[in-house]
């Protein structure tokens, strides 16, 4: 169904203290493209500075530049980019304090996150960003945020997060569930709700919220607790006041970045790390309660390796994983950009796929 047109680089470096991750493209209001990602001084470190490069075919981008050069040092964000449906551009996700040069944010010790809070900034044109909003968690705990924000026609804010241990241990915090926060007077007011409650142990990654083009809201995650356990997705039909689920996706993919389309199907981006070909798949469905739905299911990149060191690709490995967070973006012309970060060797950068969809 995915057929390959180009395929390309956004971004490559050498240098050995880049490491980039996070990337996500959206189509700006001019019709140009954004490509969005973090780049850190190395894996686990608590340094991030979101980036920004431009294309005006998805196949040839500018140099990449920080989009708050005033901020490196002080704030570190991994911000997800993302189109609202009131016509402009969104970028969300998770800002951490910075106490000291090289800390981590993560304690593979303790399984445990440092401390942080949900951000966001919208842009009118998506070239120029306010500075990041940052917003309190409902409940202690940090945020594992990577799929950024709903914003709908009515400007309603809306976000998913997985709640995680904190490395200060400053509280206890319920991790067998997703965190459910929406505003509906432009970030003044917060109000928050539990989705996907299952009994322990339980640790949810990667969660993305959508609405799909028949106005339902859906949510999907993987879970970090079990190595087999497929990803899960949650619907809601009465616009977020309740959400059924969990319901089993037909794979098990570490990142599912959703992305609406026509007559309320989905595209699923996801890693394959667990069976060949290893690398980057893009998944359609149409799901409902009595399941997913599946239209297809396709290899788009292939990795060389699942990890810098060829293993198994667990969880456990992710400071080895060799490639990661992919997304789908439909272009004016109607094909598709899939972007994912890599390292080859010495190399590591943002990558392209341009696709078309075949019958």
């Amino acid at each position: 169904m995915f057929t390959k047109l180009a395929e390309g680089d956004i971004f490559a470096t050498l240098q050995p203290d880049i490491r980039c991750a996070g990337s996500r493209t959206a189509v700006l209001p001019d019709g140009s493209l954004i490509c969005v990602w973090h780049e850190c001084s190395g894996v686990g470190v608590n340094d991030f500075v979101p980036v920004a490069a431009y294309s005006k075919d998805g196949l040839q981008w500018s140099a990449p530049k920080p989009i708050w050069p005033e901020l490196i040092g002080v704030q570190s964000l991994c911000m997800t980019v993302r189109p609202t449906a009131d016509g402009r551009i969104c970028l969300a996700g998770m800002s951490f304090r910075i106490d000291a040069p090289g800390e981590a944010w993560w304690s593979d010790e303790l399984g445990a996150m440092k401390e942080n809070q949900l951000a966001y900034a919208i842009s009118e044109d998506g070239y120029a960003f306010p500075q990041p909003t940052c917003v309190d968690l409902p409940e202690y705990g940090a945020a594992e945020q990577p799929g950024g924000m709903l914003v709908d026609a009515d400007g309603t804010m809306t976000m998913v997060y997985s709640p995680y241990p904190t490395i200060e241990r400053r509280g206890e915090t319920d991790t067998c569930c997703l965190m459910y926060v929406r505003s509906t007077d432009g970030g003044k007011t917060w109000q928050h709700a539990k989705v996907g409650c299952v009994p322990p142990p339980s640790l949810y990654a990667e969660a993305w919220i959508i609405r799909l083009s028949d106005g339902r809201l859906m949510t999907a995650a993987w879970q970090t607790a079990s190595e087999d356990a497929p990803d899960q997705y949650f619907l809601s039909e009465d616009d977020g006041a309740s959400f059924q689920g969990p319901f089993t996706m037909s794979f098990r993919g570490q990142t599912t970045a959703l992305l609406p389309w026509k007559d309320g199907s989905v595209f699923v981006t996801y890693n394959q790390r667990k069976q060949a070909p290893a690398g980057v798949w893009l998944a359609l469905a149409r799901p409902d309660a009595s399941g997913f739905n599946l239209i297809a299911n396709e290899p788009v990149w292939t990795a060389d390796v699942t990890t810098r060191s060829n293993s198994s690709g667990d969880f456990a490995e992710w400071t080895d994983y060799a490639f990661g967070e992919p997304q789908v973006t439909v272009l004016p012309d109607g094909t598709l950009l899939v972007c994912l970060w890599y390292e080859k060797g010495e190399k590591r950068g943002i990558r392209y796929v341009h696709l078309k969809i075949t019958d």
